[in-house]
């Protein structure tokens, strides 16, 4: 999905991003995405890009439950109406907001939390299927990784072009790191997370817009400061262990 994100980083429209990111993400069996962003909490002056409006029609994009219940971590969640058995602890509200997306043909899905580093706005992308529980567990989950790459890439477009400010120039898609990682600058931190998903240093330079050379610095500092020498270590400190980073 590299490739994909990497085409999408050459468009300086909005409205173009969101038509190629969801054209590439159904290509790869996702029936619907839901973009969303917001500042504060609890959350207000919402974003909303999607290809269900409907499930809004009569509820604000302020009171979806991902941006209140899978935004409080990095972690991906796993949404939908078939997931609610899952997600016990939710208000009935919210509850039934999740049920009114199975007659929108969403039924399983990945809740992606995304932020870029020093940006106000938290939300991320709600990644749809038409898949029961099962078949997207053994089809799906396995590529949540994957996904969660190529949606931080399209929110740091899609930020730029909105002319959002962060604390670093250009905006940074570093997630937030394992406290082993702490030590590390924020491009060191984004270096070291796209060398563990997997990129080679030639495609971490073209998406960071700095040379080869200059990845290679980070990489090289980044691996002293860590204690570690190669990809598959840093994997290890990321993922927890290699098979994700593959």
């Amino acid at each position: 999905m590299y490739r994909d994100a990497e085409a999408l980083e050459q468009l300086t429209n909005i409205e173009e991003l969101w038509d190629g990111a969801v054209q590439r993400l159904r290509a790869r069996g996702i029936h619907h995405v839901i973009y969303i962003t917001a500042h504060g909490s609890p959350p207000e002056a919402s974003r909303l890009l999607t290809t269900c409006p409907d499930l809004y029609a009569n509820a604000s994009p302020d009171t979806d439950p991902f941006l209140s219940h899978c935004c409080d971590s990095y972690e991906i969640t796993p949404t939908g109406p078939e997931f609610l058995s899952q997600h016990s602890y939710l208000p009935d509200e919210a509850k039934a907001f999740i049920k009114t997306a199975r007659a929108e043909g969403f039924l399983t899905g990945f809740g992606i939390p995304t932020r870029l580093r020093g940006a106000d706005r938290y939300g991320g992308f709600n990644l749809g299927t038409k898949l029961d529980r099962a078949t997207f567990m053994e089809r799906m989950w396995p590529q949540a990784e994957q996904f969660r790459l190529f949606c931080l890439l399209v929110h740091r477009r899609i930020e730029e072009l909105s002319g959002a400010k962060t604390d670093h120039e250009p905006a940074l898609i570093a997630p937030n790191m394992p406290a082993a990682l702490k030590a590390l600058s924020p491009r060191e931190a984004e270096i070291i997370y796209m060398l563990a998903r997997g990129l080679s240093r030639k495609e971490a330079a073209r998406l960071c817009g700095i040379s080869m050379n200059t990845v290679g610095e980070y990489a090289k500092t980044a691996y002293r400061k860590l204690g570690i020498h190669n990809r598959a270590e840093a994997a290890r400190l990321v993922f927890g262990n290699t098979d994700r980073a593959v």
